[in-house]
């Protein structure tokens, strides 16, 4: 089961930072050369978008649905969830699911946690999650990463994680073992770095691939600000659309929705958090 999944928040990442004028427009072209690219191999993806891109950019989201791909969501205004009280995460959820919801015009049931935030210590936001209706969550990192991961969490492929007594059906992020570390092959900056040879040699090893992408990982022209994460932020961006082409050749994918209706999940394991 390979799965492709691209996180949509450009459109307010450069907006917040200033680069709205001059870099939107460059933003928007890369989504419509990925949503050829997609037609092209006649793979649908899901897009996890944020509430703010729904409300303040409406023709990103309605041009991802006009062409058949699915809707899931990224939070309002990607604050990392441990920077939020539990009524901010519980406002944050429902501004998002609302704003999406209104514009697409049906009921959203997956959700991906902004920079894969849900950890040990926050865990019980899967129970804000359940009660804003939503059913499959992709947020859980099983490994250490900048912005916290869940280290604890040993399981790899499609489970049921329960906490005090609510369920939530998970599609985790793939990690795989890399000079004694655990790394995320399957999207960012990893895919990217990554060279594609050993990508294709993981994805084609493993039964289950969770592939994360963001527009930004294609965007060759983009501005470059001098940070301690600038050789992960923009190392790859040139070839980049090129490792996705081979991908999309060398494999078959499917979206969240398509994958959660086709696992039996009877047989999965139930993960207590």
């Amino acid at each position: 089961m390979n799965i492709l999944t691209f996180d949509t928040e450009e459109w307010f990442n450069y907006a917040r930072s200033g680069l709205k004028g001059n870099y939107l427009p460059e933003v928007d072209r890369v989504q419509r050369e990925l949503l050829d690219k997609l037609d092209a191999h006649g793979v649908k993806a899901t897009f996890f978008v944020l509430g703010v891109v729904a409300r303040e950019y409406p023709y990103v989201v309605k041009e991802i649905c006009a062409r058949g791909h699915d809707i899931g969501c990224h939070s309002d205004l990607h604050c990392k969830l441990w920077q939020l009280s539990d009524q901010q995460m519980i406002d944050d959820t429902h501004q998002a699911l609302d704003s999406i919801e209104q514009l697409i015009g049906k009921k959203v049931t997956a959700y991906r946690a902004p920079a894969f935030s849900i950890g040990q210590k926050n865990v019980h936001f899967l129970e804000i999650l359940a009660s804003q209706g939503i059913t499959t969550d992709c947020s859980i990192f099983p490994g250490v990463r900048d912005f916290g991961g869940f280290p604890q969490f040993s399981e790899g492929t499609p489970c049921i994680v329960s906490h005090n007594g609510v369920e939530l059906k998970e599609l985790p992020i793939c990690l795989t073992s890399f000079l004694g570390r655990r790394i995320a092959y399957s999207g960012g900056g990893y895919f990217r770095i990554l060279p594609y040879f050993w990508i294709k040699h993981i994805v084609s090893n493993n039964s289950y691939n969770m592939m994360y992408m963001h527009v930004h990982d294609f965007n060759a022209k983009q501005k470059r600000i001098i940070s301690t994460r600038y050789f992960k932020n923009y190392f790859g961006n040139r070839w980049s659309m090129g490792k996705l082409e081979r991908l999309l050749s060398d494999f078959r994918f499917t979206n969240v929705v398509s994958a959660v209706s086709s696992i039996n999940w009877s047989d999965v394991k139930v993960i207590q958090v």
